[in-house]
This record gives structure tokens, C-alpha cells and sequence, in this order.
């Protein structure tokens, strides 16, 4: 009978073990994927506030002030302007 409960105590504690190993294993699992929800909704924020920068930077007015000021461009005069006409066959 001593035997028995020997290797029933010894399965007992190996099983405990095994058990406080999968839950530690599970925490740092579980903060792993709390830190890449922060960082995806960091990412996230970022992501939105670059689409409004990117659309107040390419707006018509601004592209067309800048090419004006900054690289001296104009419109063509009527008199300069072509239309071509592609005809299909």
C-alpha cells in the first residue's frame, strides 16, 4: 500500500506542476496579445491620422498653390492647348 500511494503522490505533484506551468504559460500568452492589441490600435490611430494628413496635403487648392509659388508653373494659354481624339477602329 505505501508504494501505491507513493506513486499516486508523485503523479499527484507532477500533475500540479504541470498545471501551474500551463497557467503561467497561458498569463504570458495572454499579455503577449494584450501588448499586440495596444500596438494594432496604436498602429491604428496612426493609420487614420496619416489618411487626414495625406488628404489635407493632397487637396486640389494646395497641389495647385504649390505648383504655382513654389515651382512657377502656370495654364497654358487657350491658343497652346490641343485636344487629341483617339478613334477605336
Amino acid at each position: 500500500m505505501n508504494r501505491l500511494n507513493f506513486t499516486l503522490f508523485i503523479v499527484v505533484m507532477v500533475l500540479a506542476v504541470s498545471v501551474v506551468h500551463a497557467q503561467h504559460k497561458a498569463r504570458n500568452l495572454f499579455m503577449d496579445l494584450q501588448k499586440e492589441k495596444d500596438l494594432t490600435d496604436q498602429r491604428s490611430v496612426e493609420w487614420k491620422e496619416l489618411q487626414l494628413e495625406q488628404g489635407t496635403l493632397a487637396s486640389a487648392g494646395r497641389v495647385e498653390a504649390g505648383a504655382l509659388n513654389t515651382l512657377h508653373m502656370h495654364l497654358p494659354a487657350s491658343d497652346d492647348t490641343r485636344v487629341v481624339v483617339l478613334v477605336r477602329p
